[in-house]
């Protein structure tokens, strides 16, 4: 649209309140085997938090559930991290270089504990690539995942070649409208030049259904709650996938770029 003159004159008058809160990102290390390259770090990240309680609503029950629990968004993306910490440290052969694992907060409120992170290291040393965990859908068998930031690095290859050892395929973004690259916490590193990567379950088979009507019906909503059809072996699987992903950039020859 081009501008154009109005007739007449406004004004415009804005008022904020700000309330200051502590709340903490939790992080854990888990030392690398090779000295050379002790001090960098392979950052995989989830956000801790959720929206609460929402606010009363007129026509709301007396008894109405008004917890958001977020189930999905982002206590999978949370159990996700564990348990690939917890491959990491089962497959008995520790990995060359060291990996910090964040469970971040105040990604709701603007990806805050990311923020905060990829501004102040907690070691000595730099983070050289982010996965990052967030909402995983795990109501469905995906056939394929979108991984968010992977064209942008050479971190595109190494999930390329996690993805086909699985028999999954790697797809666009197809909800490009959603801009959900600039959405999650990855993006806060992305902003201070560190590859990172955030893979989403696919669109393949049931999965653009699940998808959307995720989006559509439960999101940021009290029907974010284990009432849900969770698939807990699609669970195992993403998990397994974002290991393998991880695995090779901690024994890679190189950081990605």
């Amino acid at each position: 649209l081009r501008g154009f003159a109005l007739n007449g004159s406004a004004r415009v008058a804005q008022a904020s309140q700000a309330t200051r809160l502590t709340s903490s990102n939790v992080v854990a290390i888990l030392p690398g085997s090779d000295p050379s390259v002790a001090g960098e770090y392979v950052l995989l990240m989830a956000h801790l938090d959720g929206l609460g309680i929402r606010a009363a609503r007129e026509g709301d029950a007396p008894d109405a559930d008004r917890i958001r629990n977020g189930a999905m968004d982002n206590a999978t993306g949370v159990a996700t991290l564990i348990e690939v910490a917890r491959q990491m440290i089962r497959d008995g052969r520790r990995q060359r270089r060291p990996i910090l694992f964040a469970a971040v907060t105040a990604e709701e409120k603007g990806l805050l504990g990311a923020g905060f992170l990829a501004r102040n290291p907690v070691v000595d040393g730099r983070v050289i690539s982010v996965v990052n965990l967030d909402m995983p859908i795990m109501t469905y068998d995906f056939q394929d995942v979108i991984a968010f930031g992977a064209e942008h690095s050479t971190m595109g290859p190494i999930v390329a070649r996690a993805a086909a050892r699985m028999g999954v395929a790697v797809i666009p973004d197809p909800l490009p409208e959603q801009s959900l690259f600039v959405r999650s916490d990855h993006y806060q590193f992305v902003r201070v030049g560190v590859p990172s990567v955030f893979l989403m379950t696919g669109f393949g088979g049931e999965g653009r259904a699940r998808f959307t009507g995720f989006l559509g019906d439960q999101y940021h909503s009290p029907r974010d709650d284990l009432s849900l059809p969770f698939n807990w072996q699609t669970g195992a699987r993403f998990a397994q996938l974002n290991y393998l992903i991880s695995r090779e950039i901690a024994d890679g020859a190189e950081p990605p770029r």
